[in-house]
């Protein structure tokens, strides 16, 4: 299992000595006028701490809560990733709103009878996600708060419609609905 490392870098503030005064000069000559010359700042060098942390990998998935009718879906962590890998390939600039519909998106198909069965091969289905055939999620990295988005989005769907979106205009394809920003989203026919 993948295992995200953070780096943390936290500057050290201790030993720093600035000078707070000016000495000014009183040399009165005819036609001189006062000259302030600031005093030296005393700075020591400090150098950045790094610390680096290896974040667990948690299943999301519980079975029947006690005393509750509810049942919160199965999924990986390595599908919970690879959602939010597509979902700042797909949506970065995006407000939450509409990545939280991309997820949307990703989640439907994989509950519609009309698309494959699992994250895996609902984002790489050919021609469907167009970061992952062009290159763009190559230069993406998993987020810690997208994946947080993707885990809301499994208890409470935003859209249980939206299976289709684009960027710029609708699609041929699909039933427009609305418009987030730049994408613009469609339901199944």
């Amino acid at each position: 299992m993948r295992k995200l490392i953070k780096v943390i870098a936290v500057p050290i503030l201790c030993g720093i000595v600035i000078a707070s005064s000016f000495f000014v000069s009183e040399f009165h000559s005819e036609g001189e006028d006062v000259v302030a010359i600031p005093r030296a700042s005393i700075v020591e060098k400090t150098e950045p701490v790094i610390t680096v942390l290896q974040e667990e990998s948690i299943p999301i998935a519980t079975e029947k809560m006690e005393g509750s009718e509810e049942v919160i879906p199965k999924m990986s962590r390595e599908d919970v990733e690879l959602i939010a890998l597509v979902t700042m390939a797909e949506a970065e600039g995006e407000c939450e709103e509409g990545k939280r519909l991309v997820i949307d998106t990703i989640l439907n198909r994989v509950d519609s009878e009309h698309f494959p069965d699992t994250v895996y091969e609902v984002v790489y289905q050919p021609n469907q996600f167009s970061s992952m055939w062009n290159g763009r999620v190559d230069m993406c990295e998993v987020r810690a708060d997208i994946c947080d988005l993707v885990y809301e989005e499994l208890e409470s769907r935003s859209n249980y419609n939206v299976v289709f979106f684009t960027a710029g205009e609708y699609s041929a394809y699909g039933v427009p609905m609305f418009q987030v920003e730049n994408h613009y989203f469609s339901r199944y026919e």
